[in-house]
């Protein structure tokens, strides 16, 4: 099953978005705690795209669910938060859910040879 995510910087804060999300140790984390088998993140211009592919039947948890089981994904989700363009706050209960309601992709088709 893949997941897909795309959001933007807020103006003026490309190159610290840009930044926090360039580091693969912390990707690596956030994969680990969903369950995830691969996490590949493009990033351009203040943009990024996030893909998340889990094995096929997983379920993985929320997001807000991995932030209050890891004190790290909790840090790095509070200094994202600003940073986006509709951003969310870590700290508001449903703030990250809707978020990622907005930023989440639907799958179009997932072609293999």
């Amino acid at each position: 099953m893949l997941v897909a995510f795309t959001f933007a910087a807020k103006k003026g804060k490309e190159a610290e978005f840009e930044a926090l999300l360039s580091n693969p140790e912390g990707g690596r984390a956030v994969a680990r705690g969903l369950g995830a088998t691969r996490n590949t993140l493009f990033l351009k211009g203040g943009r990024m795209v996030r893909v998340f592919e889990f094995p096929d039947g997983a379920k993985p948890p929320s997001i807000n669910d991995l932030a209050g089981r890891d004190s790290a994904v909790r840090a790095f989700l509070a200094e994202l938060g600003p940073l986006v363009e509709g951003g969310f706050d870590v700290d508001q209960p449903g703030s990250l859910e809707a978020f990622n309601q907005r930023v989440m992709l639907s799958l179009a088709y997932d072609v293999r040879p």
